[in-house]
């Protein structure tokens, strides 16, 4: 299968199963434990896949570029990359303003009518089970003194579509013809779980803010089609650089991609939801840790079972001298 194909079908499937899950909440209502479990198994899905799978990967990848020393500072460089690149995407989507909750963020947005506020940060978005009680029309009403206003609903789409711009990186880049084609089902396997309960966050989320229904499929529509998009385009960027017949190139984008993942992994979902005690109650530790640990694994087994290794890939290479 070309790597042409592969990018092509995987961002097809994204799309559509994002933009299906996300009409969901507005026909059934989904239990909150249930969104909480899942949440917590693609963040184990993630990290999975950064450390079990893509940064393995990218070092493979650069290793054969660099037969007589494997470039360390490389590797780091590139990694920090992708972590800093999602660090200032969040820094400059999400801005936290005054307000009478200060243990809860805020965005802040401007627009020539009127600044308005609403309690949640796209963080907590990502988090996913908790955003509607962020939206309290008694708390909105009583803390500001004003009506909801529709308008908040778009930063809250436009913060989402970024992070999902930068998600599709790991896919595009994971379907150059130099990569193995496991290597993108994994990714693609990491990012449909992870995009499930933020696209029915998200979907609360506008409907808790008073946007007419028609409204919310236009918003949920460009929110999944931003990762397909993204994958597209990078996947398009690296092959006219020819990254696809350069080992330096390839592995480097996918280290950094790598870094993504662990951003989103890390920071956008924090392992402990010490914000949510009330989720505590309802998924206990054990199962928490069972559902994160099955998730971090299970890349690694999807690799493992078709066939996809790292060790053997170099024994007719001379070894390696660290740098």
């Amino acid at each position: 299968m070309s790597g042409l194909f592969t990018i092509l079908l995987m961002s097809t499937c994204l799309g559509l199963g994002c933009f299906t899950v996300g009409m969901l909440p507005l026909f059934f209502v989904f239990s909150k434990i249930h969104l909480t479990r899942l949440s917590i198994l693609g963040t184990g899905l993630l990290l999975g896949a950064a450390l079990g799978v893509i940064i393995p990967e990218g070092i493979e990848t650069l290793s054969k570029s660099h037969p007589s020393a494997l470039p360390t500072s490389r590797i780091a460089l590139s990694l920090l990359t992708g972590f800093t690149f999602m660090l200032l995407i969040e820094q400059f989507t999400s801005h936290d303003t005054h307000s009478s909750h200060p243990d809860v963020p805020a965005i802040s947005v401007t627009s020539p009518r009127a600044t308005t506020h609403f309690d949640i940060n796209l963080s907590r978005l990502e988090n996913g089970p908790d955003v509607t009680e962020r939206f309290r029309p008694d708390l909105d009403t009583a803390t500001f003194g004003e009506p909801r206003r529709s308008e908040r609903a778009y930063p809250l789409t436009l913060g989402l579509t970024v992070h999902g711009l930068a998600d599709g990186l790991a896919l595009g880049v994971s379907a150059l013809e130099r990569t193995e084609s496991d290597l993108s089902f994994v990714v693609f396997l990491a990012l449909v779980i992870h995009k499930a309960p933020t696209v029915l966050a998200l979907t609360t989320s506008l409907l808790s803010s008073s946007l007419p229904r028609a409204e919310c499929k236009k918003h949920v529509a460009f929110f999944s089609a931003s990762t397909p998009l993204g994958a597209l385009v990078s996947y398009a960027l690296f092959s006219f650089l020819g990254a696809g017949g350069n080992g330096e190139l390839s592995g480097t984008a996918l280290l950094i991609s790598g870094g993504t993942f662990l951003y989103v992994a890390t920071v956008l979902q924090p392992i402990s939801h010490t914000s949510a005690p009330s989720e505590e109650k309802e998924v206990n530790k054990l199962t928490r840790a069972l559902l994160m640990v099955a998730g971090m694994f299970l890349p690694f087994a999807i690799g493992a079972v078709l066939g996809h290794g790292h060790e053997h890939s170099r024994t007719d290479s001379p070894p390696v001298a660290m740098a």
